[in-house]
């Protein structure tokens, strides 16, 4: 894999690189992505963001989220590189991923340890969150990081990091959010976004959700739906679940949780939580992926054949 100061210096020398965040955008790979952007340009790079989906309406209190790209009509060759931000797999990519493929010069950065090594050039370190990544590039660059920039990069640790409450939290997470306050970071907004602030539609389906959890294995194993009729009556958007799956964690008794949205009719993204049990495993029999504790797939079919399927998939992994 290629040291952080090589690809460092490779980036620096690229004349423009178009930077991708991955499907469905979540505080890391928006902070990840628009931070890298505004140290490129700091130092002469050309730099645009660009995403298949829109960016949650929570993460919009952030300027530099709004000039994220959701399509493009020019050819992709214009810019001298692409690079893939907080992305496992290339599918990730959602409509862009057929010229990523395509691309001479591409570039994945990205802390997934399931990382499919899917660009020609590949950094990936298993921190807690990529922002991490990230700040220790820009620090690599030498580029001022402003307080818009710790703002990004915090934002991406604090939104994958469960606001520091995950396992894969370490001395250095800490360390480095200590750093970004130092900066101008400013944690007390950045949470009340991230996690405090939300719609009565949201409160109305996250009340409902949370009431109808289902409960396997002795407790064991907890899964919160949310079908596309739960939309509909409580007029709650899909990217506004995001979180659901930290609520179930806390229950107590659950060592694996499960969040299973209809996204389309008979088509479900299921996010995968857990105390221990390796998810990543069991993300994988679906042709997913993610982090050992959390991770996420897809599964295609009727609505109880589907939580049949998960809690098996599940229980193979559950210890004894």
């Amino acid at each position: 894999m290629i040291s952080l100061l090589e690809l460092s210096e490779k980036l620096l020398k690229e004349k423009s690189a178009a930077l991708f965040c991955h499907v469905r955008p979540d505080g890391d790979t928006i902070g990840s992505a628009c931070a890298l952007k505004l140290a490129l340009k700091s130092k002469g790079v050309n730099a645009t963001v660009f995403c298949t989906d829109a960016v949650p309406e929570k993460y919009r209190f952030l300027s530099e989220a709004n000039n994220i790209v959701n399509e493009y009509s020019g050819v992709f060759g214009e810019f001298s590189a692409l690079v893939a931000i907080d992305n496992a797999e290339i599918t990730r990519l959602g409509d862009f991923a057929e010229a990523f493929t395509k691309h001479k010069n591409t570039y994945s950065i990205d802390h997934h340890s399931s990382n499919t090594r899917y660009a020609k050039i590949n950094y990936i370190d298993a921190k807690s969150s990529n922002a991490e990544n990230v700040f220790a590039l820009i620090t690599e660059m030498k580029a001022e990081i402003t307080p818009e920039i710790a703002n990004l990069l915090a934002l991406g640790i604090m939104t994958d990091t469960g606001g520091f409450r995950h396992k894969n939290v370490s001395a250095r997470t800490f360390y480095d959010a200590a750093k970004l306050v130092e900066f101008g970071a400013d944690m007390h907004e950045l949470y009340f976004h991230a996690f405090t602030r939300q719609s009565k539609e949201r409160a109305k389906l996250f009340g409902k959700t949370m009431t109808d959890i289902r409960y396997f294995k002795e407790g064991r194993i907890a899964v919160a739906s949310v079908l596309l009729k739960d939309f509909k009556s409580t007029g709650a958007k899909q990217e506004e679940t995001e979180g659901f799956i930290d609520f179930v964690m806390g229950v107590d008794g659950v060592e694996v949780g499960a969040c299973v949205m209809e996204t389309e009719t008979n088509k479900f993204k299921i996010s995968l939580r857990s105390n221990g049990t390796d998810v990543n495993a069991v993300a994988a029999e679906f042709g997913g992926g993610g982090h050992r504790l959390a991770s996420g797939c897809k599964i295609t079919g009727e609505y109880e054949e589907v939580i049949d399927r998960l809690v098996v998939a599940i229980s193979r992994y559950l210890a004894d």
